[in-house]
């Protein structure tokens, strides 16, 4: 179903992208040290129109409550791999800005447009039709596989933690393996092995698609932001497209399917009676904010490079 009425955020989008480029290019502040946040969030405002447009489907227009929900629990993710990065050491902030309160609110809204990238970008690709006629075998999933796979996740995970020079990709890869299952026993239908075993392989691929274009958009709006990443890549410090070593574009691939399935369990979670009662929201309220602070903390103390 087409959808009228948003037609006018996708000029307005386009030309406030356009307009924060130019004042990028120019030096001109704050457009240059934030460009990357001014860049993210005009891109999710078109790319979220075109949806809604087309289908009256949209991550980031539409309810009301969505969009607060939805960057809260990108807020939460990130951080989970920040944390692992104060292990791996594998990308440095730099050019960041002195002021606690502005720096961590511009964390906040950076790390917010994480989750509706991906899934506003594999809204896009469903309606412009890729990988839609995709189909592939059924898969067997046996009784074992489930736990064979969670297993397997958390054996490469350990051995991130404990040999993060050589076997930091597996961080990309192990959560996949552990998170899937999980949701395979609770949402059939939304797992990849619930996809599999109908021979269904089109969100799969859609999303590690969505994953890759995103990953290069981030890259490139990160390499003109004054505020920006840097990377310290074992083995692969040689190759780069932008900031990024050229093979490292290849984990924004199996990052797009943990950003989904991290997404489909935070919506069935919020299904569950506890939700709705206050006491668990207050409680989860606190425990969300501390968790972030004090990952925000560690972001200061062992990720940023104070010049």
């Amino acid at each position: 179903m087409r959808k009228t009425g948003t037609g006018w955020l996708i000029g307005v989008g386009v030309f406030a992208h356009v307009t924060f480029m130019g004042l990028m290019l120019a030096h001109v502040e704050p457009f240059h040290t934030f460009f990357y946040l001014f860049a993210w969030w005009t891109y999710l405002l078109v790319i979220g129109a075109i949806n809604h447009r087309k289908s009256g489907r949209s991550y980031v227009i539409g309810g009301r409550w969505q969009l607060v929900w939805l960057c809260s629990c990108s807020v939460v993710v990130w951080l989970f791999f920040e944390i692992w990065n104060f292990r791996l050491g594998n990308w440095l902030y730099v050019g960041v800005i002195t002021d606690l309160g502005l720096r961590w609110t511009v964390y906040a809204l950076s790390f917010a447009t994480v989750l509706p990238a991906i899934l506003e970008t594999d809204l896009l690709f469903d309606h412009l039709g890729v990988a839609r006629r995709v189909r592939g075998p059924a898969f067997q999933v046996s009784a074992r596989w489930p736990a064979a796979l969670v297993v397997s996740g958390f054996v490469m995970m350990a051995l991130v933690a404990l040999l993060p020079r050589y076997c930091f990709p597996l961080v990309w890869v192990g959560i996949v393996l552990i998170l899937d299952p999980v949701l395979y026993r609770m949402d059939k239908e939304a797992s990849f092995l619930g996809q599999a075993s109908r021979g269904s392989y089109q969100r799969l691929i859609r999303l590690m698609l969505a994953g890759l274009s995103c990953g290069v958009l981030w890259e490139f709006w990160n390499y003109g932001s004054g505020a920006k990443w840097i990377y310290n890549i074992p083995f692969l410090n040689q190759w780069k497209v932008f900031e990024m070593p050229l093979p490292g574009f290849l984990g924004f691939m199996p990052f797009a399917l943990e950003c989904y399935l991290l997404w489909e369990l935070f919506r069935l979670a919020r299904k569950t009676p506890a939700f709705t009662d206050r006491r668990y929201q207050a409680l989860a309220l606190i425990l969300v904010i501390s968790y972030c602070a004090l990952t925000f903390y560690g972001i200061d103390v062992m990720t940023v490079i104070w010049l």
